[in-house]
């Protein structure tokens, strides 16, 4: 029986098993956590800031779906290496797991941005749940919170803390928040969604990044490049990027991520990957890899219809996209671009 090991705990696992097992085909399935958890979905995050969403909300399925779908699930070893040559895991404990297909939705370590003071208590990202744990507690003792988004997800965060009565600073970085290029995210639905993000209340420090963190063990206020100092009891950011070093040593096409084609597989015809563990080869994909739900989810059915010798490439869809903006702001996206493209 072919074996089929999953790294992560991505909605794209999560939809991967889903999609294997609807296929009909006898795989034996292994998934293997990088942060001791069952797969999750972080678009509840900021539903756990506001208290809307509580923590069992966020995952994918219970134990009883990887139970009843003969998932081998191990929460509890931690991963340290990847030969993809000789296609062999190597856990903590001295476990090896050998396998006939890899895909991985996650890595056993992130990487932060290069700033100085990153390290300060206070300083959370938003791509694992335990550091979601961490914020929420030390939130209840800060009245600012600074927030450095990347994607749409990271817009919704900074609207929860503000609902949540925090004062909020968003440090927008790059004059583009939306993925894509061409006509899947024209210049129109940038400019609608900027002047969203400045209607929302939001204080704005456009076109700046963040330099240093400042503090006496804990963070009390950040330095940005343009030399302004904000004040402030917590930072959070959302370019939190995989940390590959594992698979170093291999023969696997790695630039920030792992570079993988439309149907998510790499330049190895037995390894996979998805969500923000991968990046695309050809077309080159412009934007954050921070992916919102929808996306993890088609990529993860994708890479399992790719290993069952069904193709099915994935590709970003601007009306994914504009659902997302309609979720975070309640309004209709949809007609307001077909009034302006009216020129009315």
């Amino acid at each position: 029986m072919p074996k089929l090991i999953i790294i992560g705990q991505s909605p794209a696992a999560f939809s991967a098993i889903r999609t294997m097992r609807t296929g009909g085909v006898d795989w034996d399935i292994t998934l293997v956590s990088t942060d001791g958890e069952l797969p999750y979905d972080r678009s509840f995050f900021p539903g756990m800031v506001t208290r809307k969403n509580k923590e069992k909300d966020v995952f994918c399925a219970g134990f009883d779906f990887y139970k009843n779908n003969k998932v081998e699930v191990i929460l509890d070893k931690e991963l340290s290496r990847i030969n993809v040559k000789r296609r062999k895991l190597f856990l903590a404990d001295r476990l090896q797991l050998d396998y006939d297909a890899l895909l991985i939705t996650d890595t056993p370590h992130i990487r932060l941005p290069e700033v100085k003071g990153s390290r300060r208590r206070g300083v959370f990202h938003f791509s694992r749940l335990d550091s979601i744990r961490q914020m929420l507690k030390h939130m209840i003792e800060v009245e600012t919170v600074v927030v450095a988004p990347t994607s749409l997800r990271g817009i919704e965060m900074a609207l929860a803390f503000k609902l949540a009565e925090k004062e909020v600073i968003l440090v927008l970085s790059q004059e583009k928040i939306l993925p894509g290029e061409g006509e899947v995210v024209e210049g129109a639905l940038n400019e609608m969604l900027r002047s969203l993000i400045d209607g929302s209340g939001l204080r704005i420090m456009p076109h700046n990044n963040i330099t240093d963190v400042l503090g006496e063990g804990e963070v009390q206020a950040v330095r940005l490049h343009s030399g302004k100092v904000l004040a402030c009891g917590m930072l959070v950011v959302e370019d939190a990027a995989p940390d590959l070093r594992f698979l170093a040593e291999d023969d696997l096409l790695i630039q920030d991520r792992i570079c993988v084609h439309t149907t998510m597989r790499s330049n190895r015809p037995d390894v996979y990957a998805a969500d923000a563990v991968m990046e695309l080869a050809d077309p080159k994909f412009l934007g954050s890899y921070s992916m919102e739900t929808a996306l993890s989810l088609r990529q993860g059915e994708v890479a399992a219809k790719t290993i069952l010798g069904v193709e099915e490439p994935w590709l970003l869809e601007r009306m994914e996209l504009i659902k997302r903006i309609e979720s975070i702001f309640a309004i209709d996206i949809v007609s307001q671009l077909e009034r302006g493209s009216d020129g009315k």
